[in-house]
């Protein structure tokens, strides 16, 4: 009981502060029942809920007595039953009456949410005739089952992968969001009963600490908009200024490139097969052969014939030979030896096996592409002078690179200041910017596995490995302390429970399939670049050494 105003206001504004600490619903709807007799008290209803609505912007970010306070005043006389401006949700009024016969009655009111303006209509009243009777046409604040009762809230937006995606309306330009986030919104708009203002930070950014905060959380921590429509991690710094809703999402850091193929190179495609210590070891037991092959044909036992004198092979021959066995052509001058026969055989079958080693290694080389693995832990990445690292400006993981003061993550921090140094930093557009940067060259960018999983609807060819931070959570933000948190995230956690965010997932981008078979190389002209230019220098030499030979046959004859 207050006799005074600011005591009053003074009471009103303690008891919001230690509720909010609470942070649940049913201690909102449990504490906020006020009855307020108006005895002789000038405009006691405007006065009271003015007041009440002023203090409810101020401490409970204009929903918690909004929402859930009910308000019952007790007047003696009949007040005038003036339009109320307060914005408070159940306002009921009981006010005492003469009906026609003279006899007095408690007339009971309360007051509406209409398509115009606020109305009042009555729901019972009081009959005092000897005995007390109530009598009530329906319940008596009929707007607690309309939750929000057509609240407009305004909501931070930014594109956000395929979760919000941003477009022209072909109807009359205007920007539109649509995807996930508004299939998102739209049911919870119908659970609570609300409309809702799409509204973007004017330097278009997540945001990010350092005196204030900046971005779609700046206007958060202003309070300029109801909730954040895009989810964030919950991280420590961000939970001390922002209350969250239920998770929406849960994932886990990775690091994503894009994939590097070993066979790249398509000029050297046919010496890519086998390492170069094979070729060299190759050509010396080459050389050695034809020593080989040179010895046993000259001083080895042949099938001597008194009519066919014994003719030892030339050098020639024997490196004609060495080469002929490989390419499968065959000799004019076999041996003549029983060893250096043996010796041919078993260069043969040596030859023969090498040669379909190659040819298989060739035709899986041109056909599936090998990748090229540059780094396997956090360790290598930060040693890897190749890589450039990308970190999104006020992400929660900038925060863990920075602030952490071991070995690996100094070397990552430092990287990722080098590579925003040189202007390789989020643009504008920072899902087609980070696109770009990944498919043009060596970078890593270190994110979540939702954002990666949505880049991967769009780009192929990327690699994934983790970060071994651990799992992380994403929720939508709200200003903090603010009552939305906590009504909003009954109903995101029936959404969850019932699979319905992931079915909407499902909707727009699809499946996501892991551990995918690499798929077939279709084999052109590009990758056979190699062979083509060999043949082509092949025929353009036999076609001078044929050109030059009908030379000099046609000077032979002429003189």
């Amino acid at each position: 009981m207050f006799f005074q105003m600011h005591t009053f206001e003074q009471c009103l504004a303690d008891l919001m502060e230690k509720i909010l600490e609470k942070n649940r619903i049913d201690i909102y709807r449990r504490m906020f029942n006020f009855v307020v007799l108006c005895d002789g008290i000038s405009n006691c209803l405007s006065l009271i809920t003015d007041i009440s609505s002023r203090k409810d912007k101020e401490h409970g970010q204009g929903t918690l007595l909004r929402h859930f306070s009910k308000w019952l005043f007790l007047t003696v006389e009949p007040p005038l039953l003036a339009d109320v401006h307060a914005d408070l949700d159940n306002i009921a009024i009981a006010v005492k009456e003469k009906n026609t016969a003279g006899s007095s009655f408690v007339k009971i009111s309360t007051l509406l949410w209409k398509p115009n303006n606020r109305k009042w209509s009555p729901v019972g009243q009081i009959t005092h005739n000897g005995d007390i009777h109530c009598t009530f046409d329906g319940p008596l604040f009929p707007n607690t089952a309309y939750i929000l009762n057509g609240r407009k809230l305004k909501i931070g937006i930014l594109e956000w992968g395929e979760f919000c995606k941003k477009s022209t309306s072909p109807v009359n330009g205007s920007i539109v969001y649509t995807q996930v986030c508004k299939d998102l919104f739209d049911s919870l708009r119908g659970c609570l009963n609300f409309t809702y203002e799409l509204i973007e930070p004017p330097d278009k950014i997540w945001g990010e600490l350092s005196e204030t905060w900046s971005g779609l959380l700046g206007m958060l921590s202003r309070n300029e908009v109801d909730l954040s429509g895009i989810p964030y991690v919950i991280s420590l710094k961000r939970s001390k200024a922002f209350a969250f809703s239920y998770i929406l999402y849960h994932g886990e850091c990775e690091v994503v490139h894009r994939k590097l193929s070993a066979n790249d190179n398509h000029w050297m495609l046919l010496v890519s097969v086998f390492k170069w210590e094979v070729y060299a070891y190759g050509l010396l037991t080459m050389a050695w052969c034809i020593g080989i092959y040179t010895l046993l044909e000259r001083y080895g036992v042949g099938d001597q014939h008194e009519e066919i004198p014994a003719c030892p092979p030339s050098t020639s021959d024997s490196i004609f030979m060495a080469f002929r066995v490989p390419l499968r052509q065959g000799s004019m001058h076999p041996p003549q030896s029983l060893s250096g026969r043996i010796f041919h055989a078993s260069w043969w079958l040596l030859c023969i096996t090498i040669v379909a080693v190659y040819t298989g290694n060739l035709l899986a080389t041109i056909s599936v592409t090998k990748e090229e693995i540059p780094f396997n832990t956090m360790e290598e990445l930060a040693e890897n002078e190749d890589f450039k690292i990308i970190l999104p400006k006020g992400s929660t993981y900038e925060d863990m690179y920075k602030d952490n003061n071991d070995s690996v993550s100094k070397k990552i921090w430092a990287k990722v200041l080098d590579t925003r140094s040189a202007n390789i930093q989020d643009s504008l557009d920072e899902d087609l910017h980070h696109k770009m940067v990944l498919q043009s060259g060596y970078y890593a960018y270190i994110t979540g596995s939702v954002k990666t999983d949505f880049m991967e609807k769009t780009l192929s060819n990327l690699r994934r490995m983790k970060c071994n931070i651990g799992l992380n959570y994403l929720s939508l933000p709200f200003p903090l302390n603010s009552p939305l948190a906590e009504l909003f995230s009954d109903k995101i956690i029936r959404l969850f429970d019932n699979g319905v965010l992931e079915a909407w997932g499902r909707k727009w981008y699809g499946t996501q399939q892991k551990d995918q078979v690499p798929a077939m190389t279709k084999v052109d002209l590009c990758n056979l670049r190699s062979v083509w230019v060999l043949c082509l220098s092949g025929i353009t030499v036999a076609c001078t050494i044929l050109g030059v030979e009908r030379v000099l046959v046609y000077r032979i004859r002429k003189t």
